[in-house]
Formats: C-alpha cells, structure tokens, sequence
C-alpha cells in the first residue's frame, strides 16, 4: 500500500506542478553553466521536439526534480546518491588503473 500511496502523491505532486506552469507566473531567469558537448545533446533532442533549449532544459530540470522527490519519499534519495558515489569511485579508480575490471567481469583492486 505504501507503494501505491507513494505513486499516488507524486502524481499529486506532478499535476501541482503542471498547474502552477499553467497559472503562467512570470518565470525569473537563472544562471546555470554546462559543457558545450552537453548543450550539443540537449539542442539536437530540443530540436528533434520541436521545443527550444531553455524549455528542453526546464522540463528536463522538472522531470529529474520530479524522480528525486519520488525517490525521496521511497526512502531511496540517500541510497541513490551512495550508489552515484561508489560508480564514480569506481570509474576514477578504472581510469587511473588502480581498479581493473577481468575477463570474468569481476573488479580487481590493485594496491
């Protein structure tokens, strides 16, 4: 039941969102700064929907909002953040050799 009452207030949470879009506040302009390769990738799927880049970047901004706060009231947001943190640990400890992945696809720790 909690599963479905979780669902249920994120669908709650997902049209409060939609509606106040709809009430068309007056949006206030931030500066963020991104990589040009990925303002590469967003301007081609921005175009690929017919939208620009700073509504591609607004709506994918509300969507990941939308799974944190998903993630968060299942308990997961913290277990989420630990899992990002170890796969770049492990990314950086592959890179620099100090972390070396066999034939079997186990990882092996050099020291």
């Amino acid at each position: 039941k909690s599963l479905t009452k979780g669902i249920h207030e994120c669908d709650i949470l997902r049209k409060r969102i939609h509606m106040e879009d709809k009430m068309k506040r007056p949006a206030k302009q931030y500066t963020v700064q991104f990589d040009p390769e990925f303002i590469e990738k967003i301007d081609k799927m921005a175009e690929k929907l017919g939208l620009s880049r700073s509504q591609m970047i607004r709506n994918l901004t509300e969507s990941g909002y939308e799974d944190a706060v998903m993630l968060d009231r299942f308990g997961l947001f913290s277990a989420f953040h630990l899992g990002q943190k170890v796969m770049k640990k492990v990314k950086e400890g592959i890179a620099s050799g100090s972390i070396r992945v066999t034939k079997e696809g186990d990882l092996k720790i050099e020291e």
